[in-house]
């Protein structure tokens, strides 16, 4: 379930305690800046990383978590909820039928399909900094199909850009007043503890 995220349990947990929808996502993206750079080195440690590849899929997807802050802070709070379940009952559906993604390394020699990873990079910006869980699998599926990563080399790539997306992610709604150290240092502790 690595690549599942976090959020999946963190998310509905805060919002189970009344927190609402944007001071939960800036905690849980708070939290994520901290564990996610150790987790992209562990998962790349020793292997060939294309360092133009990260910068431009991160740089393109900042654009999409833009957008994704934007629809938190100007959308009804119980569709976001809702919205958080169906995104969940569906991760879980997914990964329960295709154990097998990313099991082994493709190779992709056509520019026009690598090239189009990019596209998906606005999308899971996006969705990195709507609610994030099921990105690092969502982010598998593309790197596989498209740069012919297998599981872990796309989980260490997806890692990396989601540090820049969710360090943006956070300083964006805390700028928006969605801050509180009372829910922010438990839920970082929790994190660097894993």
């Amino acid at each position: 379930m690595s690549g599942g995220g976090a959020s999946v349990i963190n998310i509905p947990v805060l919002l189970s305690l009344g927190i609402p929808f944007p001071m939960a996502t800036a905690a849980q993206k708070v939290s994520s800046s901290f564990w996610v750079l150790p987790a992209s080195y562990n998962y790349l440690k020793d292997r060939k990383v294309d360092w133009r590849f990260l910068l431009l899929f991160s740089t393109i997807g900042l654009i999409g978590v833009y957008a994704g802050v934007a629809v938190i802070m100007h959308t009804n709070q119980r569709l976001l909820q809702i919205t958080v379940g169906i995104l969940i009952l569906l991760l879980v559906a997914y990964t329960y039928f295709k154990k097998d993604v990313g099991l082994a390394e493709q190779k992709v020699y056509s520019k026009l399909r690598r090239s189009i990873a990019y596209v998906f990079a606005l999308i899971l910006g996006f969705y990195e900094s709507f609610f994030g869980s099921g990105n690092g699998i969502m982010f598998s599926i593309v790197t596989l199909k498209t740069r012919g990563f297998d599981f872990v080399d796309a989980l260490g790539y997806y890692f990396s850009v989601a540090f820049p997306w969710c360090v943006f992610a956070a300083g964006l709604l805390i700028y928006k007043g969605n801050f509180s150290w009372a829910i922010m240092t438990p839920i970082v502790l929790g994190s660097l503890i894993d």
